[in-house]
């Protein structure tokens, strides 16, 4: 009996994209502090909204449902209409 193996690699290759236009300053920006409910990545928000807002920057928080699936899309659409930059949890 023949086996078929599939890599969890993506081997795809892409062109490079170029990166979004960085703001100067981000001061007076939103900033979205997307928690995907990783084991803490709460506490690690908790440090950045420090940082940001010592820098000027006006915070807001948002969480996915639950790590292992993708945001709901009206809790995408909330983010994308409402902030200026995200920073988003990703893991332990």
């Amino acid at each position: 009996m023949a086996t078929d193996y599939v890599s969890p690699f993506d081997e795809r290759v892409r062109p490079a994209e170029p990166l979004a236009p960085r703001p100067a300053s981000i001061s007076g920006r939103r900033v979205v502090l997307l928690d995907i409910r990783k084991n803490r990545g709460a506490e690690f928000l908790d440090r950045m909204e420090a940082l940001l807002q010592a820098a000027g920057a006006v915070t807001a928080r948002a969480a996915k449902e639950i790590f292992s699936k993708p945001a709901a899309l009206g809790l995408i659409d909330e983010i994308a209409g409402g902030a200026d930059l995200v920073v988003e949890a990703l893991a332990d």
